[in-house]
This record gives structure tokens, sequence and C-alpha cells, in this order.
């Protein structure tokens, strides 16, 4: 719950200062992500979402901002139809932190779309 909360935090803090970026983001982790097809994306953003069989992978951008720089947004659809966003932090160490869209509700953002 809390790591949602950071996520959630990240995302409003940076609002307009993403920006969806090719590979060479400065994040690794993002960049391997974009070279697999759309299945394996999905799969690996599901994969620490308890019960969630991802589909539907997309980039939702890469924060450009001094304190959130590298931060890569992504939302995945589950087979079950929950819906969520993961950030992938540049550094190699750091856990993807998933947050249930259904939370982004009235904050101005929204899943499964650019910022």
């Amino acid at each position: 719950m809390r790591r949602g909360v950071v996520l959630l935090a990240a995302l409003m803090a940076v609002g307009s200062g993403l920006t969806a970026l090719a590979a060479g983001s400065g994040n690794a982790a993002n960049d391997r992500l974009l070279a697999l097809p759309p299945d394996q994306q999905a799969a690996m953003l599901a994969k620490g979402i308890k019960g969630c069989a991802g589909e539907s992978p997309f980039l939702m951008g890469i924060a450009t901002t001094a304190k959130w720089k590298g931060l890569a947004y992504w939302s995945v659809h589950c087979k079950d139809g929950r819906n969520f966003a993961v950030q992938i932090a540049p550094d190699p160490k750091a856990p993807w932190i998933a947050a249930d869209c259904s939370a982004l509700q009235g904050s101005g953002k929204e899943c499964f779309k650019k910022f």
C-alpha cells in the first residue's frame, strides 16, 4: 500500500514533466521492456501484481524533471479487469511499484493516457 501511495505522489508531482521516450532513455529496465513484444511487456509489468495476468501494456511516459528524471510509467490491463500503473525507476536495484488505477480517480491523472 505504501508503495502505491509513493507512486501516486510521484505521478501527481511530475505531471506534465513526462514525455514518452524511445530506447536510450537512461532507464535500462524501461529500454529492455520497450524491446519486447507487447505480450511479453504485459507479462513483465504484471509480474509483481498478485493475481494479474497482464495484457495491453501502455507506456504513459518517462519523467524528465530533475527530481523524477528517468522514472518510467506504464499501464497494464489484467485479464480479470483490473488496471494498474507501474513505475519503473532508472536504478536497476529499485523495485517496480504498481498502483491500482482506480486510486488515480479524481487526481487528474489516468492510466492508459500519455502525460
